[in-house]
């Protein structure tokens, strides 16, 4: 093979027009006339067949060599040569395109962005990030797909395709990869005919990678990655009209929490996060007005409480508070000022790049995928009939660290716990007419999806989250305050919590029961009479669950034909018909206290049930934390703790598309769309008897494709505009039924513009270079939550990459040098009310840190590898991140508000490593 066919090859899927888009096995050609060209690539964006010039869509496609090529592992790892793309998680992915996501953290939501493999529809997006191997290309199609491929393709599709067994000849390859941080990978394919008509193709692969950041406390590297994925398929091809394939597939996945999660608290806030009046002291507000009041001029309880704080610590000093009661014997315990909230103090405080630690050793993302699939093609003279038909299944969970502190007053992890298996069946017809070529085809789809949401904290952790929400206080005071007869000692630890930490289960019970006044437990706290019996509330955990199961079918019937009207001119139509149906059962049950049967007491009774008592009258329903419900009473009460509840919803959608394609020559192409798009609505796995609508957007478009100079040059252009309705996203939201925010899902309107552009340019044999750039402007209209109306959604506005490829060769049978080089910039992250509000964006103060996030981005790779003269034997070093630049993310998680404890997340460190590969 000349080094013009392998550059060409190496370079056979940076993307659609802007990253070459050639047959791997082709590559770049030489004409008879000695010009170098560029070879094209088909794909089946349109459900059949067809050089991607032809396609009126944007899109980007990447070939199975361009993705050894720059060492891409899996979807994560193309988003830098696909402008409007970003994919991130594992078990728990999000995918954005052209400013549009969903976050696919509760099943009761589906993915705004739909990943397809081999033509089948991946029911969660936690199926779609699995390790590339022995793939054929990957497609990434932008902008509704609703026609041809259904379900959840509001914003785009990515269909991966996989090499298809060879009837004709054995093949086999093995890679073999190591790399920084003790990375050790084996891809393996072997390829055999069986018979004349029966061929098996096989790959597997192992991945292992050590961690790259350290706990700062126990010595671990987290950041581990353990994957074993793998696919066996049989190919008969009884005769030359008949085909059926039947693959299976496997994946497992153990590795940590997708990016190491930092601690940025430092201990240093003396009021809850985002406190500014007086009311945002919830346990001590009703008391200062009664102390205070009058010498605020006889404020009513309304003005009072919208005050500033700094009205009261700049005008009422702690102490001299305090002396208004020390004539009646109060004796402070502490000299500071106010301060009536409990943060916690990561090991590195408030530094996003400081020493960290965690105690559930930084989370775990797992998951085990199998599933099978048999396609079936039949052609007749006059259309091709395809089936494809599917199984899969996977079990997966998620363990989050969430506070960051390596601290048991602070401790608070999640765990996401799923199970799901789904059906697929789509059969089609492809066939041409004269000059109408046309597509016609039904799907049904079936999915059971269960899903457990586990919350961990411990009883000091409880203490703490009362503390911080003021009923720890309020107790103390609710049975009054009387100073006249001389301050109590359930008085004193009121006022010690104005500068002190005071947990409820150090309480006096006599301060929180009348009943137990005069009795032994009057001046006993629970910890107290636990520790009679040899046991403590100290370290306990507490555990709340949300339980949810869900239902979902959809039926759906497309069409779609392309009408040749001349030579140059087509005109094509499209329209999708699709019926979904969903079900939900919510259930939450009781908190669990870790050895709650310890707590029995002779005589006094389980200091559990206590607890949860006290907590059920102070802060109401079943008293739990995070998931509180009333109590189920009677039968009458359907939304309550211990009880399933279940609600069912059904939507119907038509989604057309019109597109219409002029050749002005043989090398240049116009074309223009319309198309709407389609998400079914859905449930808040969060949240009990929750429902939001189902999301709808149209999409304009006008694009050029064109290719120039003997086609050394291929250049493609497109302007978008789209109009979203009711478009679904994942927010933090805080609940009257739970004291610690929750991620839900909320519905939005959003437009957006934009503008993608890509360039392919060889000007010599071996020599390829690619630019590719994306624009995009995408505003909230309404219901923006914190947003303003006509904020950014905070998706960059820019992206470009570039680089290029040269292959030489040494002379004679040495073989041939390959180089590669890339580099990608992102304009930095836009900013808006509801990301300032969560801390992921703009300037982050907390504490006494302060940091940038959302920056604009540049990331690097490069390989250089050696090929021998027979092509196959391969050695090259790679490096991706080759400037080591890494940037901060934000200061956030759900235990922010409640604990004074927001995290941040580390960020991959640049990678090296070096690549054999040997093909049979």
């Amino acid at each position: 093979m000349s080094t013009t066919k392998l550059s060409s090859a190496l370079m056979s899927g940076v993307s659609l027009a802007a990253c070459l888009c050639l047959a791997p096995a082709v590559g770049a050609q030489e004409t008879s006339d000695n010009t170098l060209t560029l070879e094209e690539i088909t794909v089946t964006a349109q459900k059949r067949e067809q050089s991607a010039q032809d396609v009126p869509i944007a899109l980007n496609a990447f070939s199975g060599n361009f993705l050894e090529t720059v060492a891409a592992e899996d979807l994560r790892d193309i988003t830098a040569y696909t402008p409007g793309l970003e994919v991130s998680g594992v078990t728990q992915p999000r995918f954005k395109i052209r400013g549009i996501e969903t976050s696919d953290f509760g099943v009761g939501t589906d993915p705004a962005v739909g990943v397809f493999v081999d033509g089948v529809y991946a029911s969660r997006s936690g199926a779609g990030i699995v390790f590339f191997s022995d793939l054929e290309r990957v497609e990434v199609l932008k902008g509704p797909q609703g026609t041809l491929f259904g379900r959840n393709t509001a914003a785009g599709a990515i269909s991966i395709i996989t090499n298809k067994p060879d009837m004709d000849e054995f093949s086999a390859r093995v890679n073999l990869r190591y790399g920084r941080f003790d990375k050790q990978r084996i891809d393996a394919m072997i390829n055999a005919p069986l018979t004349d008509t029966v061929a098996m193709r096989a790959n597997f692969l192992v991945n292992d990678q050590g961690g790259y950041a350290t706990d700062a406390l126990t010595g671990d590297d987290y950041g581990r990655e353990h994957n074993v994925t793998g696919r066996v398929q049989v190919r008969w091809e009884p005769s030359d009209r008949t085909a059926l394939n039947l693959a299976f597939e496997f994946d497992h996945t153990k590795q940590d929490e997708d990016q190491p999660v930092v601690g940025v608290s430092d201990g240093s806030l003396d009021f809850a996060p985002g406190a500014e009046t007086l009311n945002d002291m919830p346990g001590h507000v009703d008391f200062l007005h009664a102390v205070l009041g009058p010498s605020f001029g006889g404020l009513t309880r309304e003005q009072f409480g919208a005050l500033p704080i700094a009205a009261l610590t700049g005008g009422v000093p702690l102490q001299a508070f305090y002396a208004n009661f020390t004539p009646a014997g109060y004796v402070p315990t502490s000299g500071g000022d106010w301060s009536v909230f409990r943060d916690g103090n990561s090991i590195g405080g408030a530094d996003p790049y400081g020493p960290f630690s965690s105690d559930v050793r930084n989370g775990e993302e797992n998951r085990d995928l199998d599933g099978v699939t048999l396609t079936i093609t039949h052609d007749f003279d006059w259309a091709t009939l395809t089936s494809i038909s599917a199984f899969k299944r996977f079990t997966s969970n998620n363990l989050e660290e969430e506070d960051g502190t390596a601290d048991p007053d602070f401790y608070f992890d999640s765990n996401n716990i799923e199970e799901n298996e789904h059906i697929y069946q789509e059969l089609r017809l492809n066939g041409q007419s004269g000059d109408l070529t046309w597509t016609i085809g039904g799907s049904y789809y079936w999915e059971n999806a269960k899903q457990n949401t586990v919350v961990n904290a411990t009883m000091n952790s409880i203490d703490t989250a009362l503390y911080n929400l003021g009923a720890t206080p309020g107790i103390l005071v609710a049975n009054g305050f009387n100073p006249l007869d001389g301050i109590n000692g359930c008085e004193s630890l009121f006022l010690d919590t104005m500068n002190s930490f005071v947990g409820l289960t150090t309480v006096p019970l006599g301060c929180m029961d009348p009943s137990a006044v005069g009795t032994p437990l009057e001046g006993l706290s629970l910890e107290d009479v636990s520790n009679m019996a040899l046991q403590s509330f100290d370290g306990r955990l507490w555990t709340e669950h949300m339980y949810g199961e869900g239902t979902f079918k959809a039926f759906a019937a497309f069409a779609d034909a392309t009408y040749a009207v001349t030579d140059r001119l087509n005109l094509t139509a499209g329209i999708r018909y699709t019926h979904d149906k969903k079900s939900w059962l919510w259930r939450t049950d009781p908190r669990e206290i870790e050895g709650s049967d310890l707590l029995e007491i002779p005589g006094v009774g389980n200091l559990a049930d206590i607890h949860q008592a006290i907590l059920q009258a102070v802060v109401g329903g079943s008293g739990d934390i995070v998931y509180n419900l009333p109590i189920c009473a009677d039968a009458s009460t359907q939304v309550c703790e211990g009880r399933d509840f279940e609600r069912s919803q059904s939507w119907n959608n038509v989604s057309p598309r019109v597109a219409v394609d002029y050749r002005v020559s043989d090398d240049a192409m116009f074309y223009a769309s319309y198309a709407r798009g389609y998400k079914a609505g859905g449930f808040n796995s969060q949240e009990v008897n929750s429902e939001f609508d189902n999301e709808s957007v149209w999409n304009v478009e006008v694009g050029l494709k064109s290719q120039w100079f003997d086609d050394r040059v291929r250049f493609n252009a497109s302007v978008w505009k789209y109009k979203y309705n009711d478009k679904q996203a994942i927010r933090l939201a805080s609940f009257e039924s739970g004291s610690v925010p929750r991620y839900v899902t909320e519905t939005s309107d959003t437009e957006g513009k934009g503008v993608d552009i890509e360039l392919l340019w060889a000007p010599a044999p071996g020599l390829r270079l690619f630019a590719n750039g994306g624009y995009q402007d995408v505003t909230c209209t309404e219901n923006c939550g914190i947003s303003e109306v006509g904020e950014p959604t905070g998706a960059p506005k820019a992206r470009v990459s570039f680089g290029g490829d040269y292959s030489f060769g040494l002379g004679g049978d040495n073989g041939s040098i390959n180089l590669h080089l890339d580099h990608s910039y992102t304009s930095k992250e836009r900013l808006n009310g509801q990301c300032l509000s969560e801390g992921t964006c703009g300037t982050i103060v907390w504490g006494n840190g302060s940091w940038e996030t959302g920056k604009a981005r540049n990331l690097t790779n490069v390989r250089m590898g050696w090929t021998n003269a027979d092509e196959d034997l391969s050695i090259s070093l790679f490096v991706t991140n080759l400037f080591a630049n890494r940037y901060l993310g934000g200061a956030t998680g759900v235990t922010a508000e409640t604990f004074g404890t927001p995290i941040s997340e580390r960020e991959t460190p640049s990678l090296w490593g070096i690549d054999l590969t040997k093909r049979f």
